[in-house]
Parts: C-alpha cells; sequence; structure tokens
C-alpha cells in the first residue's frame, strides 16, 4: 500500500558561500512514508524499516534536489576513516565512511542520527565531499584523510579555499561520553591540548563532549578555517531530527552535496 508523504521535503540548506553550481543539504525526518518508530523520511536500509518505503523516501529526496536516485552514492558505513573517490555511481553502497567527486550530477551521501555529518567543496566549486564523522571517526583521522584525498594531486586546491558545513548532530549538552573518549582525543600529539577544552567534566568520570568543536579543531590543523554550520542538536530536536541516542530504534537522515549541471559552474 502507497502512503502519502506526511508533508513535503524540505532539507536544511548550508548557509556558506558555495558556488551556485554546488547543491547540498540534510533530509529532516519529515516529508517520507515510513512508519514509526521510523517516521517519517528514514533513508537507511539497515534499521529495520520497509524496503519499499525507503526506496520511495529516497526516489523523493533526489525528486527534490532536481536529481535521479541513479545518481546518488550511497555508503556502507563503519566508523572508519576509509573516503573514496565516487568517478561512477554504483547501485550497491560502498564500504567508506567518506566520499568525494569531480564528476557533475554525482550525490555524494553519508547517513547519520547524531554523528556529524560535515560537507566540503573548494571555492572555485570543481569538487564536493560528504564526511559521516563519529567520535570514532574524529579521533582516528577521518577529516585529515577527506582533506587529504580531497585535495591530492590539485595543487591548485589549497586547504585554505575549501569550505566546510557541519550539519546536525548531537549537541554538547547530550554527547556524555566516558573517559576513555577523551584520552582518544587529548593524547593526540598534534591537537590534544586544543581538544581537552572540548571536554567538560562530570560526576563519575563522564564528560560532555562538543563535536562540533571537536570537528573544528580537526579541520582548523588541515588548514580550513572556513567553517559554517553547527549549532544543532539531534537529541532535543526530536521533531526535526532522528537520534539513535534519544531512541536506539530510528531512522537517518542524509546530508549530501553535488555539482549541477543546470547551474551556471564556475570557470
Amino acid at each position: 500500500m502507497t502512503v502519502t508523504p506526511d508533508t513535503a521535503i524540505k532539507p536544511i540548506k548550508p548557509i556558506w558561500p558555495a558556488p551556485a553550481h554546488v547543491i547540498a543539504g540534510v533530509s529532516t525526518r519529515s516529508g517520507g512514508c515510513s512508519q514509526a518508530p521510523f517516521n517519517s523520511l528514514n533513508l537507511a536500509q539497515h534499521v529495520g524499516d520497509k524496503a519499499d518505503d525507503i526506496i520511495s523516501n529516497r526516489t523523493q529526496l533526489a525528486l527534490s534536489e532536481n536529481s535521479s536516485p541513479q545518481q546518488w552514492q550511497w555508503l556502507e558505513q563503519s566508523h572508519s576513516t576509509t573516503i573514496i573517490e565516487v568517478d561512477k555511481v554504483q547501485s550497491q553502497a560502498l564500504p567508506a565512511d567518506a566520499a568525494f567527486t569531480r564528476q557533475q550530477n554525482t550525490v555524494c551521501t553519508v547517513m547519520t542520527a547524531d554523528c556529524l555529518p560535515i560537507l566540503l567543496c573548494d571555492a572555485q566549486g570543481t569538487r564536493v565531499a560528504a564526511i559521516h564523522a563519529g567520535w570514532r571517526g574524529l579521533a582516528n583521522g577521518i577529516i585529515s584523510n577527506s582533506i587529504n584525498a580531497f585535495c591530492n594531486q590539485i595543487p591548485t586546491i589549497k586547504s585554505q579555499a575549501i569550505y566546510a558545513w557541519l550539519g546536525p548532530a548531537i549537541g554538547p549538552d547530550h554527547f556524555e561520553v566516558g573517559a576513555d573518549v577523551r584520552e582518544a582525543f587529548v593524547n593526540d600529539t598534534a591537537t590534544g591540548q586544543l581538544n581537552a577544552a572540548a571536554f567538560e567534566a562530570q560526576a563519575n568520570n563522564k564528560y560532555k563532549a562538543d563535536i562540533y568543536q571537536l570537528a573544528s579543531i580537526a579541520l582548523n590543523s588541515c588548514g580550513v578555517h572556513s567553517i559554517y554550520g553547527g549549532g544543532f542538536c539531534t537529541v532535543s530536536e526530536s521533531e526535526r531530527f532522528y537520534s539513535y541516542r534519544r531512541e536506539a530504534q530510528t531512522g537517518r537522515m542524509a546530508s549530501y552535496i553535488y555539482l549541477d549541471t543546470n547551474q551556471n559552474s564556475a570557470d
């Protein structure tokens, strides 16, 4: 049975100085046909939702951005530090936690429900990337790996010319972690002292962590200083976002970015 979407899909759009032909956004949980507890725009196939509903949701999201579902590259995420270049979209999800492309109309996509999605583009709009940055990926170097791959073999692209947008993630008031997580960041020889400021001590050897601050530190250490977005909280904004910490059985949002041939591109 076909279920009518509960409302129109209205992705959150980055406010950043990206060129006009760079199309980017992040879905919310509204606008799809999935039933509770995935209501309603769940885009993940691994959470127990109905396959037909997921296909419908992915199709409607793609159409809302004037693209084809066949142009979207989905990933099989595992909190790794692997980034892949997408030259041609594959029908199956690819094992990686970040993707970048130089190809037009090829949509790089990551899914989240508390972890931090990061979107990248260079100032000229010649390439784009999407990164899934949970705390494990952040601690192990997903950002530095992604920036290195993003700039590889392109001497005219300098890290200072990269724009980064931080999408919806768990806010610092709700991201309580153990001492082991803090140690994974403060023991970093390059940024450990800076990372320590992103943790606020709580009772019972727990800490509140600011994932946005940790990501910004990592981006800065790679030379990326044009950082936008942030300030969301997937846990507290229950009507807008899925949150695994709030509800273990839940859906996933998608953060996506691509180079659109229908817009005027950079020279």
